[in-house]
Order: structure tokens, then sequence, then C-alpha cells
């Protein structure tokens, strides 16, 4: 059978359309010397927001386990610490980096694609990085923020069983543009998810999870950045992350995010108690990320369209695309 019959099913069906979509690339990359860990010049402190389980969300464990199911004997589970499943602090640094990228002046760090620009490869120079960088970390230089798993804190898993998906093809002629170049980052779309025979462990819709995210050294606009990656600015959008984005599992919306300041010279150097943390103020720093040049306009209205949610007019698809 060939490749294309494969894509096609057994039936010959025409292929589905493709669930994802573009947004282009930064223009410029702009690149500067990070602030670094040695002084304290900017924003320390605590982001604690809760996520909600708008579709079905799977992290893979890697293991198989046992369910009660007579239909699915075996299942693929979900990721978990200490017996409790877990979005782990890697799987949301990893969404949140990707939209940082996508939105802002940077590089793209992790690709497949052969064909990626130059100047848009992420540097290796650890005085010459992005905002991405800078905020997240690149070789060499350690990221200004730390984030914890987000544990589910209400709702159990289940079964859901989901299409048979293949691996993404870096040299497919749909990522290329009409001139041969590429066509930008790639994001899934949301919509009704799609049914199948691969059994999943899920932590079903309304399912509920807690994180924190610690930041030390930040500029107001780069908090303000990771605010707005996560969905929290104008125009709203609802993250993606886990597996089976392509059947529109994965989607989240973060509600209740509070900012606390710290004094981190004080926190760690001084013998008196440290002064109370002070409330940041959500808005304040979103507009920061637009004052600081930190936002790219069209793109971020692009990913918009893209990762709008509810989209009730759209069904994943249930087979090869």
């Amino acid at each position: 059978m060939s490749q294309g019959q494969r894509n096609r099913g057994s039936g010959g069906a025409q292929p589905l359309p493709k669930p994802y979509d573009f947004v282009p690339f930064a223009p410029q990359v702009e690149r500067k010397v990070p602030v670094g860990h040695h002084r304290y010049l900017h924003l320390s402190g605590t982001l604690r927001a809760r996520l909600i389980a708008r579709s079905p969300v799977h992290v893979a464990s890697g293991l198989l386990t046992q369910s009660r199911d007579p239909r699915y004997p075996l299942i693929k589970a979900h990721f978990r610490a200490n017996g409790t499943p877990v979005i782990p602090g890697t799987s949301l640094k990893g969404c949140m980096r990707s939209i940082v990228e996508a939105i802002s002046p940077s590089s793209v760090s992790i690709t497949r694609a052969p064909q990626l620009p130059r100047d848009l490869k992420a540097s290796d120079k650890t005085k010459h990085l992005d905002v991405a960088q800078r905020i997240f970390g690149a070789l060499g230089y350690q990221g200004q923020i730390r984030i914890s798993d987000a544990a589910l804190d209400r709702g159990q898993t289940t079964i859901q069983g989901t299409p048979q998906l293949f691996a993404p093809r870096p040299k497919a002629p749909v990522y290329l543009d009409a001139r041969g170049q590429l066509r930008g980052r790639k994001f899934y779309m949301h919509g009704r998810p799609a049914s199948g025979d691969l059994p999943l462990e899920v932590c079903p819709v309304e399912s509920t999870f807690t994180f924190r995210l610690d930041f030390e050294n930040l500029t107001p606009g780069e908090l303000g950045l990771i605010l707005i990656a996560l969905g929290l600015g104008e125009p709203r959008w609802y993250p993606k992350l886990g597996g089976g984005k392509p059947a529109c599992l994965g989607t989240i919306e973060v509600i209740e995010p509070q900012v606390e300041m710290t004094d981190a010279v004080t926190q760690w150097y001084a013998d008196v108690d440290p002064p109370a943390a002070q409330a940041g103020d959500i808005q304040t720093l979103i507009q920061a990320a637009r004052n600081e040049g930190l936002v790219l306009e069209d793109q971020v209205h692009r990913l918009a369209d893209i990762l709008r949610w509810p989209r009730d007019d759209r069904r994943c698809p249930d087979r090869s695309y």
C-alpha cells in the first residue's frame, strides 16, 4: 500500500481538511544581553492560577496500564506524580514558550523543518538572546521562571477512544507557501473531539488543576507576555497542550490568575522579616508587554483566530488528514 493510500485509509476516502493553521514568523528577531542572575533589577514573585479542561486532556506517561473497562483492557496512562494525575510543568512550559515565540520578536527554538531561515534560528550566544530565550532559558543560560506541575484537584480520569495519528511529516508541501518558504508556526485548532479505537486515560471536560509559576528578574513586559500567552489578554484564546491535539484534545482555559511581587533582595539577604508580597495588576502587566514592544499584533490576531473557542462549527478529523 502506498503512502497516499495509507493517508486516505483503507476505504480510499479523500483526506480530511487539516486541523491546523499557521502563524507567520516574526519579521525580525530582536536580541540583547539578558539581565542575568547576579543582581535584582526587575520583578520577582509568584503567579498562581487554575486551569479548566475545555476538552479532555491527556499527557502521556509512556506506560500502558490495565483498566476495568472490558472494551479497553489496556490503556495509555496519564502522567502522574505521587499517584495524582498532573500536567507536568514541562508541558506547561512548552505550551507557553511556543506561544511566546509565536507572538513576540523571537526565534524558533525547536523545529524539525529543514527550511527554517538562518536568521530565525535560536542564538547559541548567551549575551545575544531573544525575549523567549531570556524568559525560558537557552543553551548555557538558565531561564528566569520555574513552573510547578499542575495537579488535578477536581475530577477523575476516564477513558477516551481517539483516532490513531500519524507522525508529522516536516517535509510535506503543505508547510510551504508558493515561494517554497515555510508558512509559519503550526497550531492546532479547537473543535468537537474525534473518537476512535485508541484508548487514552484522560482528565475529562471541567477537570480543574492548579499551578504555580515563580519568576525572577523579569521586566513588567516580560511578565505581561507570559500572561498574554496564557490567554489572559485581548483578544482571548484558549491554549492547547498534551497529546491528541489533532483530535481536539487538550483545550484549556486559565482562570483566577494572581500575581504577587516580592522584594527579592530583602527576602534572601536580610535578617529581618521580609515585607509582605504586593499584588500585581494583570491588565497593567499586559499593557507593559505592548509598551516594551514585545508583542507582534498581527501574529496575536492570527493566533487568536486559530485558538478561539468554542468551535462547535468544526469537527476534528477521525482519520488521517
